[in-house]
């Protein structure tokens, strides 16, 4: 009897394994319908957590893209179709943006595929091609190895060089703009008597820089005889006149015509007292009749500087100052070099 137990109860688990081995190896196929029930559950599931988490931080967002959700919820998108689309698009080589449109449309909806017979590339697909190295379609990017692409080093723009600040340039003084240098020697054109060897009628340079009249500022001065030949006053019968005689009242100041050095100073029966300055450049000026001296032999003297008084010693009809000028020994008409009243 109790045999007869052990057998039934041994049958019974065996039998009880091969119902659940049999039930753990069926696999339960779900229809087309069911698929896309699932999906949408799925996508359902990441809407509301979108939502939940977009409504606390976008609400006025969301209250905008809440009518679009619920269409899409509710409707019956078939997904499989979907992306079995994309897969085509990828295979058939059409451009990223166009295959990831025409996902949208075929999943959101909220318009209409265009079917275009035929796709001409624009500049911009073609130099984006040409950048990557690979068509730019969504097949040629997921075909793209990053590893081996070498991209376009960015380079920082380049800015235009200031051009240097243009300065003043010194004007060159040319030979036409100079003044013309002063001849050395300028013909008069006199046509009188001979002259003495050491005498001239030319105006010659003198290279001396400023000069004045010997008696510049006396008042009542004039010129009593002039340079060149000429009646004598005191001996009589025709001589030459060393120079000038300018007519001023007794004791006028008789100043340095230019800069220079006292050579010498002196008396004479002819001349009175007088002295002769060396203002360098063979220039040397004659002073006579004066009536008192005021410079030594060897004095260094400047323009204008008080060097005696007139008068009318040695011989002399009334007070004047006898004045000469002299180049290289060369006596020179004084008119030509001063002032006259």
């Amino acid at each position: 009897m109790e045999s007869a137990y052990r057998d039934w109860e041994r049958q019974r688990t065996n039998s009880a394994g091969r119902h659940t081995a049999s039930r753990r190896g069926t696999k339960v196929a779900l229809g087309p319908r069911e698929c896309r029930r699932l999906a949408q559950l799925g996508i359902c599931v990441v809407l509301f957590l979108v939502v939940f988490i977009g409504k606390g931080v976008f609400p006025e967002q969301m209250v905008a893209a809440r009518e679009q959700i619920t269409g899409l919820i509710s409707g019956d998108t078939d997904f499989r179709a979907a992306f079995a689309s994309l897969g085509k698009s990828i295979s058939d080589g059409e451009p990223v943006l166009e295959t990831l449109g025409g996902l949208w449309v075929d999943v959101f909806g909220g318009g209409q595929r265009v079917e275009v017979d035929t796709w001409q590339p624009s500049a911009l697909y073609e130099k984006n091609s040409a950048l990557i190295g690979v068509p730019a379609t969504a097949a040629g990017i997921l075909a793209l190895d990053l590893s081996k692409t070498e991209l376009p080093a960015v380079t920082a723009p380049v800015q235009a060089e200031t051009p240097p600040e243009e300065t003043a340039q010194p004007v060159e003084t040319t030979p036409s703009q100079a003044e013309p240098a002063e001849p050395a020697v300028v013909d008069m054109g006199y046509t009188g008597e001979a002259l003495p060897a050491n005498a001239s009628m030319d105006k010659y340079s003198l290279g001396v820089a400023q000069t004045m009249s010997p008696i510049q500022g006396a008042e009542g001065a004039w010129v009593s005889s002039g340079y060149g030949w000429r009646e004598h006053p005191v001996d009589g019968g025709e001589k030459f006149h060393n120079g000038v005689d300018l007519a001023v009242n007794d004791g006028t100041h008789v100043k340095a015509f230019a800069d220079g050095t006292v050579d010498y100073i002196g008396e004479s029966p002819i001349y009175g007292l007088y002295t002769q300055i060396d203002h360098g450049n063979g220039v040397t000026t004659f002073y006579a009749h004066c009536g008192k001296l005021l410079v030594q032999q060897g004095q260094s003297v400047k323009m204008g500087d008080v060097i005696a008084e007139s008068g009318e010693t040695g011989n002399a009809t009334g007070p004047h100052l006898h004045f000469e000028i002299k180049k290289d020994g060369v006596l020179l008409n004084p008119l030509y070099y001063i002032e006259t009243p």
